[in-house]
């Protein structure tokens, strides 16, 4: 059973800017609260309890100046937290109005979620000895506060630095799951380099499209001349020299792809099929009915796109031997434009199911193989009249000239 789909996690633009210019995000929330601090210090209410200063431009420096520690909250948190709790106990201590404990519970979110160490709990334990005690102090030396008040506003700190916590623990699973989620992309992208290496490999080391036919030809010309040797003995001949010529040939054509496989120098022979000698390849077969078609001129097709071009119709005809059963009828079309040449085998056999039970090649494969390599397609299926069909499209290059075997 294939593993549940899991869809990729993708961060909003804004976050991902947001991520990396931290600094500019920081001051522009300092600012918020500069201004929030500006609104609140002039449009105060006193309270029977708390009697606020009237606003004066010390008054309005010092609100202003408590909010600016938020600017380094990821940078240097604890400074920041320092800074922002003193500047706070000294508006209260003022009767000053101004961003109240809103860059407190900033500075202590951000010392949960962006220090670590020694110092992040040195300065969770000072602060919570700060808080508790004064908190108590203020509850004993005035009515401002109650223990249930004093209780809320620790509960709220606590909420702060849990969350920030919370935060950098999931940021940092978050990395973890990312820096294992490429190697494992990596590790797949090796394995499947391997798997394609070890299958050109093995390509190479069988060569199937290049004597499958040869070979599969010459089996039966000689089973042909062995029934025919006693009551036939011309006929026999005839299969006979045909053979050897066909053994020849294939062993011209391994030695040359051979020499390619095997980085041959420059003056090792490398003379090779095209499509000019597709009439010798479809004469090959006696017992098959071909009819061959070209259009175009053949004469500006690359020497390897020819090549792929022709071991295409090599191997389409081979399968069609094998597999397309008594009588069967082949239509080779080979059209040859200035943008890309196109080879079509198709025959009226026994089709897909026939030929998918009794195969046991890698026909298929190689053809599709050639076809990518010089940036083709291939197709191959059953026709609906009936038969079989294998279209190649080969792409000419821009610059018309010999291309290399090897690519």
């Amino acid at each position: 059973m294939a593993p549940f789909p899991v869809r990729p996690y993708r961060e909003w633009p804004a976050v991902r800017w947001g991520r990396a210019h931290a600094f500019i995000v920081d001051i522009g929330f300092a600012g918020v609260l500069v201004a929030f601090s500006i609104v609140v210090h002039f449009h105060q209410r006193s309270t029977p309890l708390v009697d606020f200063r009237d606003p004066a431009w010390w008054t309005i420096a010092l609100g202003v100046t408590a909010c600016l520690p938020i600017a380094w909250r990821r940078s240097h948190p604890i400074p920041a937290v320092v800074a922002a709790v003193g500047f706070q106990i000294l508006l209260e201590s003022l009767r000053i109005n101004g961003p109240g404990w809103l860059p407190v519970y900033v500075a202590i979110y951000s010392v949960g979620a962006h220090s670590y160490g020694r110092a992040r709990l040195i300065t969770a334990v000072l602060l919570t000895a700060l808080f508790v005690g004064g908190g108590i102090w203020i509850v004993i030396d005035t009515d401002e506060l109650t223990l249930i008040g004093v209780a809320a506003f620790l509960a709220s700190v606590a909420v702060c630095f849990f969350v920030g916590d919370n935060m950098r623990r999931r940021r940092r699973e978050i990395s973890d799951l990312a820096a294992r989620a490429e190697t494992a992309e990596r590790e797949r992208e090796l394995l499947a380099s391997r798997r394609v290496a070890d299958e050109r490999t093995r390509i190479a080391r069988e060569l199937h499209d290049v004597v499958a036919h040869s070979v599969s030809v010459m089996v039966i010309q000689a089973a042909a001349a062995h029934r025919n040797l006693d009551r036939d003995r011309e006929s026999s001949e005839t299969l006979l020299v045909n053979i050897e010529e066909t053994g020849r040939q294939t062993m011209r054509e391994l030695r040359s792809i051979l020499g390619v496989l095997r980085d041959a120098d420059d003056d090792a022979p490398t003379t090779v099929p095209i499509l000019g000698d597709l009439d010798a390849l479809v004469t090959s077969i006696p017992d098959l009915d071909v009819r061959l078609e070209r259009s175009g001129s053949m004469d500006a097709v690359p020497v390897g796109v020819a090549l792929a071009a022709y071991r295409v119709v090599q191997e389409a005809l081979t399968n069609a031997h094998r597999h397309g059963g008594p009588n069967v009828v082949v239509e080779v079309d080979v059209l040859c434009g200035a943008e890309r040449v196109d080879v079509t085998v198709s025959d009226n056999g026994r089709g897909a199911s026939t030929r998918a039970a009794e195969s046991t090649g890698y026909g298929l494969l190689g053809m599709s193989e050639r076809a990518a390599a010089f940036g083709g397609t291939l197709s191959a299926g059953p026709r609906r009249t009936g038969g079989w069909r294998v279209k190649a499209t080969f792409p000419m290059p821009s610059a018309p000239g010999v291309v290399d075997l090897a690519s």
